[in-house]
């Protein structure tokens, strides 16, 4: 192979200076192995690069893909896609061919890809597999205002693995007006905390579902009425608690 088809991927990753790369595009016209390679890895990228537009990658799995290639090194947010392959092809392309440099570099990226995801799979399937335990209940009865209520309800704590919800259920709660909302508040020692808003259906009943923290720790619930969904500790009137 012509040495001049070793800058087939520095062409690519736009890594030539511009004598180099007018060079390059002069050899391209005349070098029916480059020309095929070359249309081969731009179909490839241009169908990554559009996957990549469309559906956002997790941090999460950007960040571990990252760690993983780079051992450990801080990602630079403003280094393109393009520019990583530009950095790894460097090394690669002093080991592999042109087409060899690609295929390994893909390969990389899929592979470590794959092993997180399966990884994150396995592990949601053991939890989706693992029985539900009841951790406590709480009956929930009206607060004592001045026009007596008919609400009642119960919520329940219920854990599987390690996750641990708090599911409400209230019955005949009165009407909400404009922007109000219901929150929920879960009581120790006399510290509130947030677990939650929700709006009742038009025959007065409501359901919230709250996934709590592990170190989660309460032993009274208390639901008030609050003018917006804002509220960081209770400004409205108390409906509902646990006796």
């Amino acid at each position: 192979m012509d040495r001049e088809c070793d800058h087939l991927l520095s062409f690519m990753a736009e890594d030539l200076d511009q004598g180099a790369k007018e060079k390059f595009e002069q050899h391209l016209h005349h070098c029916p192995d480059c020309s095929k390679e070359y249309k081969i890895m731009t179909d490839i990228w241009h169908s990554l690069y559009l996957d990549i537009e469309e559906k956002e990658v997790p941090k999460t799995l950007k960040s571990e893909v990252m760690a993983f290639v780079f051992d450990n090194q801080e990602k630079n947010e403003k280094t393109s896609w393009l520019a990583r392959i530009s950095q790894w092809r460097r090394w690669l392309s002093g080991q592999f061919s042109p087409v060899a440099s690609i295929t390994v570099l893909l390969l990389i990226v899929v592979s470590v890809a794959l092993i997180i995801s399966n990884n994150q799979l396995r592990h949601e399937t053991i939890q989706g597999n693992l029985p539900v335990e009841v951790v406590s209940t709480f009956s929930l009865q009206a607060a004592e205002l001045g026009n007596p209520l008919n609400t009642d309800g119960s919520a329940i704590v219920l854990q599987q693995g390690e996750k641990k919800r708090l599911v409400v259920q209230v019955d005949d709660l009165p009407k909400l007006n404009g922007s109000e909302v219901y929150q929920v508040w879960l009581l120790r020692n006399g510290k509130r905390e947030n677990a939650g808003i929700f709006k009742p259906n038009k025959s007065g009943e409501g359901v919230l579902t709250y996934e709590l923290a592990h170190d989660t720790q309460f032993d009274q619930i208390g639901i008030t009425v609050e003018p917006d969904p804002y509220s960081t500790t209770p400004r409205g009137e108390k409906i509902v608690g646990s006796s």
